[in-house]
Parts: C-alpha cells; structure tokens; sequence
C-alpha cells in the first residue's frame, strides 16, 4: 500500500512481513519509535548503526559503532543487557549538519522546502541528513566533497534489538 497515503489517513496502521504484523500504534508512534530494523526501513528513510551497548544505566545508553569515532548517547534506557548487539535507527530529518561526526557531503538534492544530504563518514557509512531551507538560509550551507560534521539529540536514536 502506499505509505504516504496510510500516514496521513489512518488513526492506527499495522506493518506486515510474511503474512505477520510485526508492529501495530499510531501512525506517529510506529514512525518514531520502531520496534525493529525492518520496520524502522519499512517507514519512512532511517540512518541505521549497529553497535555494542558498553554502558546501561536506567537513564541512558551508550553504543559503541564501527561506522563512528566515539561511543554513540542515547538519552533512554533499554532492555536489552550490557554487551549485547543492537541497531540504531536516527531519521534524516534529526540529523543536524553541524558538530559531531566527521565526514564528507557526497551527494545534495535541493527538494524546495529542504535539502537532502548524503554525507560520507569517515569509517565510509553514508548518513542522510534533511536539512530545513529556513536552516540553510542561516548557515553557509555546504556543498558536494565539503567537509562537513553532523550531530544529533541524543533523544533522537532508537535502538533496536532486531
């Protein structure tokens, strides 16, 4: 079905794979929080990491990524246990072209209201970011092999098990 028609008409939508449902909510809560990688890839773009939890605590995670240079925070704690393989699914549009992760823009598609970034990590991973026009219009807004950093909240990752 066509996702975009399902966001914007349903009060609940459910995400099917093999004749499954493997997650039912809100349209807004299966987008923000998915409960796996297929799901989070199903709706919408994600940036997906995957990495080791090396700290759980009830308040927060860190992840440690073979895509990043540091340890990734995550402001919420987890059920899964310390040491365990996870992945992380960060929407295009929390990424913020800015400070934390080094890496190169290899692709810009101007879409009018934002631009769409392809940046190149250091480690190789490609990340999308969408940045805002309105964002743009403040910044010196990069172009293709430019240097650039990108960041997020640490409220924005969602780690997922599977």
């Amino acid at each position: 079905h066509d996702q975009e028609e399902a966001m914007t008409m349903a009060h609940r939508l459910a995400v099917m794979t093999e004749g499954q449902i493997v997650q039912c909510g809100t349209p807004q809560d299966v987008y923000a929080f998915p409960n796996s990688r297929f799901v989070a890839g199903f709706i919408g773009s994600t940036n997906l990491l995957t990495g080791t939890i090396v700290v759980d605590e009830p308040d927060h995670v860190a992840i440690e990524c073979a895509e990043l240079t540091r340890p990734l925070y995550v402001s919420h704690g987890v059920s899964e246990p310390l040491g365990m393989e996870v992945h992380v699914s960060i929407r295009p549009e929390r990424l913020v072209v800015y400070n934390w992760a080094h890496g190169m823009v290899s692709h810009m598609a101007w879409m009018g209201s934002y631009a769409l970034y392809h940046v190149r990590l250091d480690s190789g991973k490609i990340v999308e970011a969408s940045v805002p026009s309105l964002q743009l219009a403040q910044i010196d807004a990069p172009g293709i092999d430019e240097e650039i950093f990108v960041s997020w909240d640490a409220d924005s990752a969602t780690v997922l098990a599977s």
